[in-house]
């Protein structure tokens, strides 16, 4: 098969082109053929950036203060699942058709809390004074997760939100373990809620430099592509992630001393980050379509000499060598070539038969061309050279010696101008006369009965003007 290259490309709206249907079982549209190629794109990653959120030291100017870091730690992960749909005749016009429910977006997001005391205590005989970390572990099912479908390709923004119980995270006991201070006592909790939510949105398709690329509302391309038994393109798919992620802190620490109390009570601490948008690109994913490749076995048939208003066949066999499903359409011949076979298809590695008819009408050569239209992409018209000779139907031979022919008068003659020997028998004026019986088959039997008539009524003429003659003569 031949390369085929467009000199331009042309981009259409979806407004103005046909649904086109799964591929091999009918493109819609007009279109002669089509190819389907499953495409899958996938990306799975953590937040855009670190998320490390600090409070610094709150409240500000207490006597005891708390210093809370929050670390969001997870993933986000977005699949989308179609397929690449080819149809022709060309330029390939390309189609990302969607699976059903076959996009997916889901997070999965765990908090880790690290939290530090300050204590800066008068109680009147020396100033206490400490730093340090509260150490504690954070409950194992503090995640938050979710996970939606939807319908690819995502032009439009979906989202998918993970969201936590409000939970109690630590309760630390300050004793000599962590605050070593003689006589001091006290405690630390922390409650929290979280959430993150993440979306997606597709900006477009793309395939380099074969094609326009597809955008929202304009859902088909068409497509440079070398013919032959397949073709590959690698569309890329180009899209948005964004992220929003919310955390509420609920600390309290109290502190004794030397009989004195501070409490912190904080209601809450908001922690809000977003949304953080990141450009997707994903890897490119192939799509392998196959294409019908129809051959004939054959350029030039020749039916050799053919009598006039007979007729010779002759078969042609084409074979699909491609990866796709073909079609026979139509045959169209020129002059005297003509053939029956009607519309049929043509599978992956099949052949089939056609039939070809030669009927001449004239005498002499006759060329032509059989157009055997299929559903080959890039060479829909199959050619097959056609030529015969018609000639004349045999001259009947009456006998051995005279072959019989009619004149312009309507007379049947012989070679030299005369009755047909054949027709006169051996008496050429008397009853005892004897014609050779003609026979029933062919035209031989007509132009023999012919001839005898027309001898008959010329004898009767010879014998009615001797009788005149004769009495003229006579006294």
């Amino acid at each position: 098969m031949r390369a085929l290259v467009l000199p331009s490309l042309v981009f259409l709206g979806s407004s103005l082109l046909p649904t086109v249907a799964s591929a091999q079982t009918g493109c819609g549209g007009g279109y002669a053929g089509c190819a389907s190629a499953p495409i899958h794109y996938e990306h799975r990653e953590g937040l855009p950036v670190e998320f490390n959120f600090d409070t610094g030291w709150v409240p500000a100017g207490s006597p005891v203060q708390v210093r809370i870091e929050t670390v969001l730690a997870g993933s986000t992960r977005v699949s989308l699942d179609g397929s690449l749909v080819g149809s022709w005749p060309e330029p390939m016009s390309l189609t990302a058709e969607p699976t059903a429910a076959g996009g997916a977006l889901s997070v999965d997001y765990g908090l880790v809390f690290r939290a530090r005391a300050r204590l800066e205590l008068d109680v009147g005989v020396a100033p206490v004074r400490w730093e340090g970390n509260l150490p504690y572990l954070p409950m194992i099912d503090f995640r938050a997760m979710s996970a939606t479908t939807f319908q690819p390709w995502a032009w439009g923004r979906v989202s998918t939100m993970g969201r936590t119980m409000r939970q109690r995270v630590a309760d630390i006991s300050l004793t000599d373990a962590i605050i070593r201070i003689p006589g001091i006592s006290g405690g630390f909790t922390l409650e929290a809620t979280g959430e993150v939510e993440a979306g997606y949105r597709s900006t477009r398709f793309t395939f380099g430099g074969q094609a326009d690329p597809i955008t929202q509302g304009m859902l088909r391309t068409q497509a440079v592509f070398m013919a032959g038994s397949f073709v590959e393109y690698a569309p890329v798919l180009e899209g948005v992630l964004d992220y929003s992620v919310g955390v509420r802190l609920y600390p309290g620490l109290y502190v004794s001393l030397a009989g004195r109390r501070w409490t912190i009570g904080l209601p809450e601490i908001p922690v809000n980050v977003g949304p953080l948008p990141r450009d997707l690109r994903f890897d490119p994913s192939l799509a392998r379509l196959g294409l019908p490749d129809i051959q004939s076995d054959m350029a030039t048939v020749d039916f050799g000499e053919v009598t006039l208003g007979r007729s010779t066949e002759r078969d042609v066999t084409l074979r699909n060598v491609g990866e796709g499903d073909g079609r026979l359409l139509s045959i169209a011949g020129d002059g005297p070539f003509t053939s029956p076979t009607s519309s049929r298809p043509l599978p992956v590695s099949s052949r089939s038969t056609v039939v070809v008819t030669f009927m001449p009408v004239r005498p002499g050569p006759a060329e032509g061309t059989m157009v055997i239209t299929t559903n080959d992409p890039d060479n829909p018209r199959v050619r097959v050279a056609v030529r015969g000779v018609g000639v004349a139907p045999p001259v009947v031979v009456v006998d051995a010696g005279a072959a019989v022919e009619v004149d312009a008068g309507g007379g049947v003659v012989a070679e030299d101008g005369g009755v047909p020997p054949a027709l006169t028998g051996t008496d050429d004026g008397g009853c005892g006369c004897s014609v050779p019986g003609p026979t029933r088959k062919g035209p031989g039997w007509m132009a023999a009965l012919l001839g005898f008539g027309v001898w008959g009524a010329a004898r009767r003429s010879r014998r009615g003007s001797a009788r005149r003659r004769k009495k003229e003569e006579s006294p």
